[in-house]
C-alpha cells in the first residue's frame, strides 16, 4: 500500500512538473516559422520621374519603369549580414515644356528618353516585416532626344551615353514571400550641354512595385 501511495504521489508530482514546464515554455514566434526570403530576388516597379534644377526648367514630369536583381551574398555564402547587391535596369521618358516647343517649330513634339544600367547596393536598416533601406549606385545612362519637326523639312535626333550616379531610400513590406516597396532616388547624369543649359541632368524617380 505504501509503495502504491508513493508511486501515485510520484506520478502526480511528475504530472505537475511537466504541466509547469509546459506553461513556462514560450511559444515559437510566428515569424520564425515563416519561410525565409531567397538570396536572389527580382523586383519590378514604376512611377513618376520629377526633373529638378535646370532639367526641371526644360522637362515636364515624366514616367519611368525599372527592373532589378537583388543578390544577398551574406545569405548566399552564410557570411552574416552584408549589404545586398542591386543591379538595376531603368527606362524614363520626358516631354519638353511648352516654352521649348513654342519657341521654334523645330522643337515641336520633342521628347527625351533615358535608358540606364546601374550597379550598387541596398542596405536594410531594420530586419523584419517592415524594412527601411538605403540605396546607392553608379552606372551608364543613354540619353536619346527626338524632335518631330512639324512645320519644317527636317527632323532632329541625338543620342549619347554618359556616366551617372544615384542614391536614395525606400521601405519594403513583407507579404509572405513577396515584398511591396516604395522608394525615391536622386539620379545625377553627367552630360554635355545640349538642349538644357547644364552639365548634368538631375531627376528624382519615385517608384512603387513588388519584389519576388
Amino acid at each position: 500500500m505504501k509503495i502504491g501511495r508513493c508511486a501515485a504521489a510520484a506520478g502526480l508530482c511528475l504530472s505537475l512538473a511537466v504541466a509547469l514546464v509546459h506553461a513556462q515554455t514560450p511559444e515559437m514566434p510566428a515569424t520564425q516559422t515563416q519561410p525565409q526570403p531567397h538570396a536572389i530576388r527580382i523586383g519590378l516597379g514604376g512611377g513618376m520621374s520629377v526633373p529638378v534644377n535646370k532639367a526641371g526648367d526644360a522637362f515636364k514630369t515624366g514616367l519611368h519603369g525599372q527592373g532589378f536583381l537583388l543578390v544577398d551574398f551574406g545569405r548566399l555564402l552564410h557570411l552574416g549580414m552584408l549589404p545586398t547587391l542591386r543591379f538595376n535596369l531603368g527606362y524614363q521618358q520626358f516631354s519638353y515644356k511648352d516654352q521649348f516647343t513654342g519657341q521654334a517649330a523645330a522643337l515641336q513634339n520633342a521628347e527625351s528618353k533615358i535608358l540606364s544600367g546601374v550597379a550598387g547596393f541596398q542596405l536594410n536598416l531594420l530586419h523584419g516585416p517592415v524594412r527601411p533601406y538605403l540605396l546607392a549606385g553608379v552606372g551608364a545612362f543613354r540619353i536619346q532626344s527626338n524632335v518631330d519637326s512639324t512645320g519644317t523639312s527636317t527632323d532632329a535626333s541625338s543620342s549619347t551615353t554618359k556616366f551617372g550616379v544615384d542614391g536614395g531610400a525606400g521601405i519594403a513590406f513583407s507579404i509572405k514571400r513577396i515584398d511591396a516597396f516604395v522608394e525615391g532616388k536622386v539620379q545625377n547624369v553627367y552630360t554635355d550641354q545640349g538642349f538644357i543649359d547644364t552639365k548634368s541632368i538631375r531627376v528624382i524617380p519615385v517608384s512603387f512595385g513588388i519584389i519576388f
